[in-house]
């Protein structure tokens, strides 16, 4: 006869964890939905494979729901806005380097992302402040890589 569900401890040696990770994970609001009558507990089969399939991946990178991919073609990473703006890529990816500096971005699942548009507002907004305050912006930003940066640790605080 085929089993329609099993108990906390069949599905711990199914998958070969113990059973208070199981516990751990229903407190949580992981794993595969469960039945719980009384103190008993039990998983259904079609939950369980339900979740199983769920959880495969075809590639490390992916995670399930962990990356949410945006479908928004304005998003781009730290690398592409770096070689688009010409900008040290230690002041996008480094979090009190953006939070310093006041760098726009966003959250996209547990990946950072720039819009284009708000970056080079970001920069107009920076070039203004240091012309205010005197330092000179080179016309060409190509010339000098670090030329932004530089003018940017020279500003006051």
């Amino acid at each position: 006869m085929k089993k329609f569900a099993i108990n906390e401890n069949e599905l711990a040696e199914r998958w070969g964890v113990s059973p208070k990770t199981l516990q751990r994970w229903r407190s949580e609001g992981r794993g595969p939905r469960y039945l719980k009558l009384s103190k008993r507990v039990t998983y259904l089969m079609e939950e369980i494979l339900a979740y199983e399939m769920e959880s495969m991946h075809s590639a490390t990178w992916e995670k399930g729901s962990d990356v949410v991919l945006s479908q928004d073609p304005n998003l781009m990473s730290a690398k592409e806005i770096s070689e688009t703006m010409n900008l040290p890529m230690y002041i996008l990816t480094h979090p009190n380097m953006r939070e310093s500096l006041g760098i726009p971005f966003l959250h996209v699942g547990k990946l950072i992302r720039f819009k284009l548009d708000e970056i080079k507002a970001w920069m107009l907004r920076c070039t203004q402040e240091m012309e205010a305050n005197g330092i000179k912006v080179p016309e060409e930003p190509h010339a000098q890589r670090r030329t932004l940066l530089e003018a940017l640790a020279r500003l006051p605080a």
